[in-house]
């Protein structure tokens, strides 16, 4: 279904994600894209394995303030939804590297690929930016905001970084619970969490609250752990998620799989086809992976 002129969301409800006979084929629906892949050559990197980030506090994730900032949507004015602001984010990645005995780490290679590029394929996914699909698929969720049921569902959103999905139907329609995955745990701590939070608790959802950017005190309360407490988060690699996952019945399935903005080479999505199989609930679950799409190269 094409929702705008360079953006493209697919639909898979999980009985079209039945195994097949040839299962080969099956796991790889974009071969004809593969030309695709001469446009984002780059050195790769072993890729970070997947696990779960418990969190037991949050005094390592949150400062006394953030610097939050309101995001505006085209088709939702209704709408109401706040981000760290970027700036904010890589001031505390540098400060927590001064404050470190090494004079080089995860931190400081994140902020270093921010200033160079955009991704680095197994070092730096990208989780940090606020890509514009993630605006594209609040705006599709709210439009159709009237067929969806989220109450009591559990969804998960896979490179989920700002999460502005997740977090749009967190704080909309009452799901059971919504967790969030993403390839950095520097980006879950200090972006995806800090989002939720400004979104359910500290920030009021109303219109008048801030327009522009302003600064929210973080106030030593133990509901904000609780609140983040109702989610998992996962890091690393799409490989391997689902045994991290460990969804042993259809039960503890999700009901919705949202990601945004997360392919940009044609390898990784047999990786995240495979996650959307096996952690769909049947017969029911739907997945809505919105992704950009370069018409002029798929002719």
């Amino acid at each position: 279904m094409s929702f705008r002129f360079n953006f493209s969301v697919l639909c898979f409800t999980s009985e079209e994600l039945e195994p097949t006979e040839n299962e080969s084929t099956v796991q790889n629906p974009v071969d004809k894209y593969d030309s695709l892949n001469s446009l984002f050559q780059s050195d790769k990197q072993p890729f970070i394995p997947p696990s779960e980030l418990v969190l037991n506090n949050l005094i390592d994730i949150l400062p006394s303030t953030l610097i939050a900032e309101r995001i505006f949507f085209s088709t939702c004015e209704q709408s109401v939804l706040y981000k760290r602001h970027l700036s904010d984010v890589k001031f505390q990645l540098a400060q927590e590297d001064n404050l470190l005995e090494t004079n080089y780490n995860e931190g400081t290679r994140i902020l270093e690929l921010t200033a160079d590029s955009d991704i680095v394929q197994g070092v730096y996914e990208g989780g940090l930016k606020t890509w514009e699909c993630s605006h594209d698929l609040v705006e599709f969720l709210s439009k159709n905001i009237i067929n969806l049921d989220f109450e009591g569902k559990k969804i998960l959103e896979l490179g989920c970084g700002s999460s502005l999905p997740g977090i749009y139907i967190l704080t909309t329609k009452n799901p059971f619970r919504v967790d969030f995955q993403d390839y950095n745990k520097q980006v879950l701590k200090l972006v995806t969490i800090p989002n939720i939070l400004l979104n359910t608790l500290l920030c009021p959802k109303t219109k008048d609250f801030f327009n522009g950017t302003t600064e929210i005190d973080v106030p030593e309360y133990s509901n904000l752990l609780d609140q983040v407490k109702k989610s998992r988060f996962f890091m690393g690699d799409w490989s391997g998620l689902t045994d991290i996952i460990n969804l042993n019945s259809e039960q503890e399935k999700y009901d919705l799989i949202l990601s945004s903005e997360t392919i940009y080479n044609t390898d990784s999505l047999p990786k995240l086809y495979n996650v959307i199989k096996y952690s769909l609930k049947r017969p029911s679950g739907v997945a809505y992976p919105f992704f950009f799409i370069m018409h002029s190269y798929f002719t």
